[in-house]
């Protein structure tokens, strides 16, 4: 060699596999090396004119290189490809084959990540005085470069630097680095693992506009769907601890979300099962009230407001009653009592349609033996305050309304009695009315806040490809 110049050139073909859990990036291409042998020229016109020719590269001299940052192995065999020689000592060889080497990723924005990976090749044992890399271009050839389904190659870029040992500072040692950029093709996991994790998501909310009897069933349903589908989307996900995924994070907080949801039913569910006291005054005015009106269940919030505002009126008339004389006050409780009698049966008419309606399914339903055994106990001994009815708010109605027209009514003479099994029914009733709009009120909160927590956890998760985040890091 005339003076140790080694142009160095890559051209890549295939990219054939960018393994994130080995971190090893796989690539099929050719390395152009070109020199210059003092030793190998000729004059053409004294060969036939013959300028140049082909032969095996066993035959000549060749240049050191290994590949520095190897996965697999540093040196390879490349006799079997063969270099091109010119009258003038210009020697052209383009070994090729499979490059493993090691690259640093990143996935933290997973899937929408992009990663940098590198090629190093560089002289083994000669030094930069012997035997000098150096590049004649910027950037890696790509004119024979087939497209991969899961990567894209976004740019590329060529560089030359030299290091030197400390043992030997004036020997100086030259590698080539060829830098790739990739970008992952994402289509394919957002039509098939983010897609369907939304779809479950939205399944999710329906839970809170569903039948008492219905919730938990698909609350269920959801969880185990949502359970099977987390189990398929792991084989896809990268197995790293490096660095976590944001849609591993993405898929954590929905299935948290999920399981919040399913608690969150089984105390609303409690509220509808409760008929033996009324709600307290403060949480009508804070949730039957405010709460509603706040969440657009402006109906409620008006019927709650105006039974707080009466409930207070009757206060204030009750405080003044019992300033009066005795006898008044007699009088006055007596008139209570018959109008507290007759707002009962105005309660219960209200209610009447609604329970005329149950007693047809009653007649209808496959619960005639709890129905006997009702009409069969004792009806003195009935007090729904003592002894909650062991059922469903439905059936609950269904047994009161067969209750007290049967089995009071056939007691002659006892209207007192029957009067006060109608207030009863009508409290229970009422109270169960109220919590059961509590139960909808809590429902209609809920359905808003996990509404709020999957879309924020969704643009989370796209954050990445709308402000282009891990181009800044690259």
């Amino acid at each position: 060699m005339s003076d140790g110049l080694i142009f160095c050139e890559i051209t890549t073909s295939i990219l054939m596999n960018m393994d994130i859990r080995s971190q090893i990036f796989t690539t099929t291409g050719l390395l152009i090396l070109e020199w210059t042998d003092e030793r190998l020229k000729w004059r053409p016109e004294e060969h036939n004119d013959m300028k140049e020719i082909i032969i095996e590269i066993k035959n000549l001299w060749r240049p050191e290189f290994a590949v520095i940052n190897g996965a697999e192995k540093i040196y390879d065999e490349y006799n079997q490809f063969r270099a091109v020689v010119s009258y003038a000592g210009i020697v052209h060889w383009e070994p090729g084959g499979v490059f493993a080497t090691m690259c640093s990723v990143n996935i933290t924005f997973y899937p929408f990540d992009r990663q940098m990976c590198e090629l190093k090749f560089g002289a083994w044992s000669y030094h930069t005085d012997k035997m000098n890399l150096t590049l004649p271009t910027t950037e890696v050839n790509l004119e024979n470069y087939k497209e991969n389904g899961e990567w894209e190659i976004e740019g590329s870029k060529a560089q030359r630097s030299e290091f030197s040992y400390t043992c030997c500072p004036g020997q100086k040692f030259s590698n080539t680095i060829y830098t790739i950029y990739l970008r992952r093709r994402h289509l394919f996991y957002v039509m098939n693992v983010i897609m369907p994790s939304i779809m479950t998501s939205i399944l999710l909310l329906s839970i809170f506009f569903c039948t008492p009897a219905q919730k938990v069933q698909i609350g269920v349903v959801v969880l185990l769907s949502f359970r099977i589908f987390l189990l398929n989307v792991a084989g896809n996900i990268p197995k790293t601890s490096d660095n976590i995924p944001l849609l591993v994070v993405y898929l954590t907080c929905t299935l948290a979300i999920t399981t919040m949801s399913m608690v969150l039913t089984v105390l609303v569910l409690n509220l509808y099962g409760i008929a033996d006291r009324p709600v307290p005054p403060w949480m009508k005015k804070l949730f039957l009230v405010h709460l509603a009106s706040f969440l657009g269940m402006f109906q409620t919030a008006s019927t709650y407001k105006a039974q707080l505002l009466e409930s207070s009126t009757a206060t204030t008339n009750k405080s003044s009653v019992a300033s009066t004389t005795t006898a008044s006050s007699s009088k006055r409780t007596n008139g209570r009592k018959r109008n507290a009698q007759n707002k009962s049966h105005h309660q219960w008419g209200q209610n009447q349609e609604e329970l005329d309606t149950l007693s047809v399914s009653l007649e209808d339903n496959g619960n005639q033996q709890q129905k006997q055994q009702w009409k069969n106990s004792p009806k003195k001994s009935f007090d729904h305050k003592r002894h909650p009815l062991p059922f469903t708010p439905l059936f609950q109605l269904q047994l009161l309304q067969h209750l007290v027209p049967t089995a009071f009514s056939e007691q002659a003479g006892k209207e007192e009695l029957t009067e006060q099994a109608y207030a009863e029914v009508a409290d229970a009733i009422n109270y169960s009315r109220e919590w059961i709009r509590l139960a909808e009120v809590f429902d209609r909160l809920f359905f808003w806040l996990f509404l709020a927590a999957i879309v924020l956890s969704t643009l989370a998760l796209f954050l990445p490809l709308m402000f282009d985040l891990d181009a800044k890091r690259i």
